[in-house]
């Protein structure tokens, strides 16, 4: 459970990225689309995989965002962050629209969160 509370705060970076921020009109597109997308037990694991790169991510950038001296470099440290974050996601084989999709269905969706629990407790 903690770990999927962890992927939930991580992905809310995630989608804030200025890069995201510049694609929203057509994530809005897609994400109209992916709402009706079946999550298939392979984008499960490679969520999995994804959100635990994510999560080592955070863990890398999190004490030098607190440590930052000004706005600039704090923005400069996220913005990193936020790009190595991005790339997990793709290396592990999803987007960063599917990557948000699973969070947000997962939110909605007690079996869909049991079973990413069940699969982050077996890795």
């Amino acid at each position: 459970m903690q770990k999927t509370i962890i992927a939930l705060a991580t992905v809310f970076a995630l989608g804030s990225t200025a890069a995201m921020a510049q694609q929203q009109q057509a994530q809005d597109t897609m994400t109209q689309q992916q709402q009706t997308q079946e999550i298939t037990e392979g984008m499960l694991v490679k969520f999995v995989s994804a959100m635990e790169e994510v999560q080592g991510v955070t863990e890398k950038y999190r004490a030098k965002f607190q440590n930052a001296e000004n706005q600039e470099e704090a923005r400069n440290i996220q913005q990193s962050a936020q790009q190595e974050m991005i790339a997990a996601v793709e290396e592990a084989g999803l987007t960063p629209q599917q990557y948000n999709m699973i969070i947000q269905q997962a939110q909605n969706d007690e079996e869909l969160r049991a079973r990413l629990e069940e699969l982050t407790s077996d890795s």
